[in-house]
């Protein structure tokens, strides 16, 4: 088994030593040494071990990042990642891009983690290398190499609290020979469970896979797909007057497909890829809130086309130059169910072009300069740009300062129901500065630990203009800065600590829709987050593992009361037991909120899912 953290804080989930490669930062495979500050790499062993099943789960105690979910485990999930929103931080598989769904939002407890290889995360202005969406960051779910990894198949299932079920099958094979020149990796995973509250009950499926033919020595050819579905209650706030309307519920699906080909030869290395992406969502809610009775059945299409050509060139032993043009055409489709809603139909084309380059200028200075140009056909282009310094002070220990930028595109839903005057909107954006340091452990028992202080100055964030049938426009500004840190420490053999550290401070600069006030916090953000755990290895068969999660300073608005509150702080604890029977069965056991803390996690009215308890086990062959 291999964990890595790579150039940022010790997540919860790291070990002291690197990776190999990295993708997400450069979207070319890069050693790990060249690495910024800001990216972390979750090795897919250990989530397995540690019992985590989807990626929300896997974001636990990664600095500066937070997903909490309404109604536990797969449930709706918001995610900030450096205090940005969950419609700002990008969701790929395999570098593909997966589709954001109408309000240009990810649910990360929707992709299951099921046989992947690691989990890539890249904090902060990302949009000179991603365009659209990278505005807080990038996550990237990579896919095992079935012409690399071992050969394996593993069969898995696991049983537990408020009639959980899910099972799992990983696939990976190769044809034989000396040179393997086809491989194909699959990962199946279905899940049922009746939920902790009245319609909270989710039945979901999953499958992920990639084939790959090597047809020369410098030349590869591959294809990517995944395909999800779910049908889920929808149990809605305890403090709504509608609570648990039986009737209420949401189905997702989507599908992916991307074929592509990557090559190298004498110091350049290429991809070109095509993707076609799929998502429905299918909503009903009848109840009453706040507003009185009300009634929404609604239809929600996407289908997203992407062609991408980028490349690396090594000019000379001291530079390297990137780039790339991506071309990308959307259609959404919104369907009313009821007679209330609006049928609306659009189609959305992008092009992109980018530069990027990476220069050692001494033997300890490292220089990167990104440039990128989007233009769009429904709302202004943008262009955003990259300054990255990166110095080795000694031996193990780097510091990097960066200054970039980076937008969200207007969502679906910002369009739906037209622009305030007419106008056309434009992107959010953010202009985003980080210094940070990192120290890798010297040793097998050497401390490994790291910081990094960051801003992101938030404008043209679009809110609703009251003034004008709460049609969209761009007015909102907003700052999110603080500091990050982690670390993890080996004291003896078998045992490691871990811990990581987030303070946080993120105000509004303009007021929105009298929910927040120029001045104010921002909704829901934590001003400090803390996460501390142990590991333990008894032996070579078992691992013992748990964590502490403390959640500190939020606040939210109850639309009850049209007033702010206050959310209680949470601590929650997490245990982790996987137990080896042979070299090919494995034993787990893992228990959810162990102390079976209520505070509410994601906002008012949802409060934590209480302890539950879950046993697995896993048979490889």
């Amino acid at each position: 088994m291999r964990l890595s953290l790579v150039m940022l804080a010790a997540t919860a989930q790291a070990l002291p030593s690197l990776p190999e490669t990295v993708v997400v930062e450069t979207r070319i495979v890069a050693p790990a040494g060249t690495s910024s500050p800001s990216v972390t790499k979750i090795d897919g062993e250990w989530l397995a071990e540690a019992g985590k099943v989807d990626v929300a789960g896997a974001l636990e105690g990664v600095p500066g990042l937070l997903a909490l979910t309404q109604a536990g485990e797969g449930s709706q999930t918001s995610l900030f990642t450096r205090g940005t929103n969950s419609s700002q931080t990008e969701l790929l598989l395999d570098g593909r891009r997966l589709s954001p769904g109408f309000s240009g939002s990810y649910e990360p407890g929707r992709y299951q983690l099921s046989g992947i290889a690691s989990l890539e995360i890249l904090r902060g202005a990302s949009s000179s290398l991603y365009g659209a969406n990278a505005l807080g960051g990038v996550i990237d779910i990579r896919l095992r190499d079935p012409l690399k990894d071992d050969r394996s198949t593993q069969v898995k299932a696991e049983a537990g609290s408020y009639g959980r079920i899910s099972a799992g099958l990983s696939y990976l094979d190769r044809n034989a020979g000396p040179t393997s020149t086809a491989g194909l990796v699959l990962d199946l995973s279905t899940l049922r469970e009746d939920g902790w509250r009245n319609n909270a009950d989710r039945n979901s499926s999953h499958a992920l896979g990639k084939a790959v033919w090597a047809l020369s020595s410098e030349c590869q050819a591959n294809v990517i797909f995944s395909t999800d579905q779910t049908h889920a209650g929808l149990p809605g706030q305890r403090s709504a007057s509608g609570l648990d309307d039986p009737n209420d519920w949401q189905k997702d699906t989507g599908w992916l497909i991307s074929p592509g080909i990557q090559w190298s030869r004498d110091g350049f290395r290429g991809e070109v890829f095509w993707s076609h992406s799929e998502s429905t969502v299918t909503s009903y809610v009848d109840g009453t809130s706040f507003y009185g009775p009300y009634l929404y059945h609604q239809r929600f299409l996407l289908s997203r086309d992407e062609l991408t050509v980028l490349g690396e060139s090594e000019i000379n032993r001291r530079l390297t130059l990137g780039y790339g043009l991506t071309y990308e055409t959307t259609t959404f489709d919104q369907k009313a169910l009821d007679p209330f809603s609006l049928n609306w139909r659009d189609t959305q084309e992008g092009f992109g072009a980018w530069l990027r380059t990476d220069w050692k200028v001494t033997d300890a200075d490292r220089l990167r300069v990104g440039l990128r140009k989007d233009s769009f056909t429904d709302y202004s282009g943008k262009t955003s740009y990259e300054f990255s310094w990166l110095r080795a002070l000694r031996p193990g220990l780097t510091l990097q300062a960066k200054v970039a930028t980076a937008f969200r595109a207007p969502a679906a839903n910002d369009l739906a129901y037209g622009t305030s005057q007419n106008k056309p909107l434009r992107p959010e954006s953010n202009l985003s500065t980080e210094i940070g340091v990192r120290h890798v452990a010297e040793g097998p028992f050497g401390p490994a630990w790291t910081a990094v202080v960051f801003e992101n100055k938030l404008s043209d964030l679009i809110d609703y203009d009251p003034a004008d049938n709460y049609r969209t426009f761009n007015i909102g500004k907003a700052r999110t800065r603080g500091l990050e840190l982690g670390g993890e420490v080996r004291p003896a053999i078998g045992w490691r600590l871990f811990g990581s550290a987030t303070w946080l401070e993120a105000e509004a600069l303009s007021d929105y829709l009298g929910v927040v006030a120029a001045g104010e916090r921002l909704l829901r953000r934590p001003d400090l987050a803390l996460s501390a755990g142990v590991e333990v290895r008894p032996s070579s068969a078992c691992v013992v593992g748990v964590v502490a999660t403390w959640l500190h300073g939020r606040e939210d608005f109850d639309f009850n009361t049209g007033s702010r509150v206050d959310l209680s702080n949470s601590l929650q604890l997490r245990l982790w037991v996987r137990y080896s029977l042979s070299g090919a069965t494995d034993l787990s056991l893992r228990v959810e909120n162990l102390t079976n803390e209520r505070a509410e996690l994601t906002s008012i009215g949802y409060p934590a899912a209480p302890r539950s308890v879950y046993l697995g086990l896993s048979r490889k062959f």
